[in-house]
This record gives structure tokens, C-alpha cells and sequence, in this order.
């Protein structure tokens, strides 16, 4: 996530980057489905922790998608001002 948090919003790795947290986050919510349907693994405060842990990770991502987001469409609306204003000073 942090490697997510320091890239620049244009950059192109990022959408890899997205992709892989989010099949470790699928591929972790497996292995917990796994030890919750495990008749064996007895430790439920183990099971409460890594649920915790999870809800976490998901709450991070989506916080850093909106930031992202939200800075993507502020470059969007920086972008078009620029083009309002070379498109008004090329008909002067």
C-alpha cells in the first residue's frame, strides 16, 4: 500500500500494483475461509485477529482508491481550465 501512496497518480504501474493487493486480499480471505471451516483450528481469538486485520487492509485500500481517485480528477479539472485558457488566449 505504501509503494500505491507514493506513486504519482498518472502512473501506469499503479493499476498492476491495485491488481495484486487485491488477489492477496482475495487469496487471505480464502486461507481464513479455510481455517474457519477447519474442525481442528480451535482458536477463534487467531481467527478474530486475522478478520480484524483484513477489514483493516480493505478500509486502507479504499481510502488510498479515493485519494487516488480524487487526485486524479483534480488533474482532470486542472487539465481542462489549461486547455479554456490556451483555446482563449489563441483566439485573442
Amino acid at each position: 500500500m505504501k509503494q500505491i501512496e507514493q506513486r504519482e497518480p498518472e502512473d501506469e504501474s499503479i493499476s498492476d500494483l491495485v491488481s495484486e493487493l487485491q488477489e492477496l486480499v482475495l487469496r487471505r480471505q480464502t486461507l481464513l475461509d479455510a481455517l474457519v471451516s477447519d474442525p481442528l483450528f480451535i482458536d477463534r481469538e487467531a481467527l478474530e485477529q486475522q478478520f480484524d486485520m483484513t477489514q483493516t487492509l480493505i478500509k486502507q485500500s479504499t481510502r488510498i482508491l479515493n485519494f487516488r481517485h480524487s487526485l486524479l480528477q483534480v488533474g482532470i479539472k486542472t487539465k481542462r481550465q489549461i486547455n479554456v485558457y490556451k483555446a482563449i488566449d489563441s483566439n485573442r
